[in-house]
């Protein structure tokens, strides 16, 4: 019987940080470094594993609440994409202080929340570099372990790299070979083949030394590395090659689940189609437990913390968008409105994909397993600048055992669930996209989406609460036909992905990928800014598909960082 692997540290640490505030700070005397004289090598890589949680336990608050630098990656995709606005108790409520300009796109080099994604990105480096420099030292006799784990942490090193190259598009590379005396004098590098050759090498030599399973569920193994290397060989449409890593992935121990609905609420029952997940805990001797605080702000709100409703109290925020909501209409066909869905708002009588209501709360809906009540306009914090939808998907059930609240109270909607970083769905779209993209099988790209639109198709719909024998909604969903265009094809990829991978935070940087972002975020504004009075000014220039390099890691390297141009 496989023992779920979770990836808890329970030794209280400080990470040293790449740079320094100046020049004299590097005579200080690193506390608390991790390394073979006081933690073990399987600790050192548990440590490293740790870090997918952006939690640091440094002393400095955003370290143990990264609430604006998630890993779910909500502010950074989600807001900045058109599928969430920012949320809480209005347009001043910014965690890390410039979340409302991360939603406008007005972003600037000292931001608070650039400088949080990047040191919460190195810290995790650090920690992989610390386990590597001391187990690659270690004899393999006294480690049996050795080799494994060394592919486990490259793995980890390159998904840690991928999240800089995503939201910097610039990196500063480094690996256990770089002696420590030179690491704060390696400029940031600008040069995209020299990133991804690093990212690729680390996954390459990780599917050298790694098993295709593991006793442990949550460890990292072979197949987990060539779903890595697929993602990144789609990033830079290397199709032929992914289609191949895809390959290597499927028909293996992942697969797609039956029930959506299991799917974001139930912990445990993702663990077939969570190819990889940032795994959280209960009852773990911790005070609360290891638990996804990065989302803890996104539970809807309860007045006077009232009983009848699911979580007592919630901030509001990552707030589905009304464009979101109207891209789950469909036509009398069963398929997406590719080019009018947001013309007008969904209405009652609208004909929309039953994976809407699992995705996103409406008000008079049913919430989940909740049997109190449906979802109340009041579960909305500002409703008049942010609307009243709430986000509903990989929220813990509220009648879960795994909650950590259970039955009620602080830290609210979180729990045991796992937060997926690579799903079954996800690879099913990556490949999809190589066929349509290459041309070579367009009919199969267009196969692998049915099958992930048949599973919507026949998983439970959400039912009326007051009549559970009816449907909440007029549902409807149908497949695609599979001679369409590659011009047509390529549209109904896109919309999929939107579709099933909604605020799980690939949006924002899908957009990039694509080269449609500044088009297709201009293209919502004008929209929306209708809906949302704040969104008067906001616009996304070229440069402001990345993330600024902060300035204060710039000031520290004495230059040797360089600005991306635009900021």
């Amino acid at each position: 019987m496989k023992t779920k692997f979770k990836i808890i540290f329970t030794v209280l640490i400080s990470m040293q940080l790449l740079s320094c505030v100046d020049d004299s700070d590097l005579d200080v005397k690193e506390n608390n470094v991790l390394s073979a004289e006081n933690i073990n090598p399987e600790q050192l890589v548990i440590a490293a594993y740790s870090a997918l949680d952006y939690r640091y336990n440094t002393g400095e608050f955003r370290d143990l609440w990264p609430f604006d630098h998630a890993p779910s990656n909500w502010a950074t995709s989600d807001i900045r994409c058109g599928d969430a606005y920012k949320g809480g108790g209005g347009t001043g409520d910014n965690p890390g202080g410039g979340m409302h300009q991360l939603e406008t796109h007005d972003l600037f080099p000292s931001s608070e929340n650039a400088y949080n994604v990047w040191r919460a990105i190195y810290f995790g480096i650090k920690r992989v570099d610390s386990a590597l420099r001391t187990i690659t030292a270690t004899d393999e006799a006294s480690f049996p372990n050795k080799n494994i784990r060394i592919g486990e942490l490259k793995v980890l090193r390159a998904h840690f790299y991928f999240e800089a190259i995503k939201n910097f598009g610039s990196i500063v590379w480094y690996d256990e070979n770089t002696p420590i005396d030179q690491i704060n004098k390696i400029p940031n590098s600008f040069d995209a083949s020299f990133m991804w050759s690093k990212v690729e090498g680390d996954l390459n030599a990780a599917i050298a030394l790694l098993p295709d399973t593991q006793e442990d569920l949550g460890r990292v193994n072979k197949v987990v590395a060539y779903a890595f290397l697929c993602k990144a060989q789609v990033f830079q449409k290397k199709w032929p090659e992914a289609v191949i890593s895809a390959n290597y992935v499927i028909g293996k121990q992942y697969g797609l689940v039956t029930d959506i609905e299991k799917l974001y609420s139930i912990p445990g029952y993702a663990n077939r189609e969570n190819i990889f997940a940032v795994q959280y805990s209960i009852n773990d001797g911790s005070q609360y437990g290891n638990l996804n605080f990065g989302n803890l702000l996104n539970a809807p709100d309860s007045p006077g913390d009232d009983v009848n409703n699911p979580y007592l109290n919630g901030d509001d925020f990552d707030k589905p968008s009304q464009n979101l909501v109207n891209a789950y209409k469909v036509g009398p066909d069963g398929l997406p409105l590719f080019d009018t869905f947001n013309n007008s708002n969904v209405t009652s009588t609208d004909l929309v994909d039953p994976r809407l209501d699992h995705a996103i709360g409406r008000t008079g809906i049913t919430w989940k397993d909740w049997t109190a009540r449906p979802q109340q306009l009041d579960w909305n914090r500002d409703p008049a600048t942010y609307g009243n939808f709430l986000v509903k998907k990989n929220v813990i059930s509220p009648k879960s055992s795994g909650l950590a609240s259970n039955p009620t109270g602080f830290p609210w909607a979180l729990g045991n669930l796992d937060f997926p970083i690579i799903k079954y769905s996800d690879l099913l779209l990556w490949k999809a996209e190589a066929l349509i993209e290459s041309g070579s099988d367009i009919s199969g790209g267009i196969a692998l989406i049915n099958e992930i639109r048949n599973r919507a198709k026949l998983s439970p719909y959400v039912k009326d609460f007051n009549n559970p024998n009816v449907n909440a909604a007029n549902y409807l969903i149908n497949l695609y036909p599979l001679n369409l265009s590659q011009d047509v094809a390529r549209k109904a990829l896109r919309m999929e992905r939107r579709l099933e991978l909604a605020n799980e935070g690939h949006g924002f940087y899908d957009l990039v990928r694509w080269g449609i972002a500044e088009q297709y975020v201009s293209n919502y504004i004008q929209v929306e800014k209708t809906r949302r009075s704040y969104l008067q000014s906001a616009s996304l220039q070229a440069h402001e598909q990345y993330l600024p390099i902060p300035q204060i890691e710039i000031d520290a390297s004495s230059n040797v960082y360089k600005q991306r141009i635009g900021y």
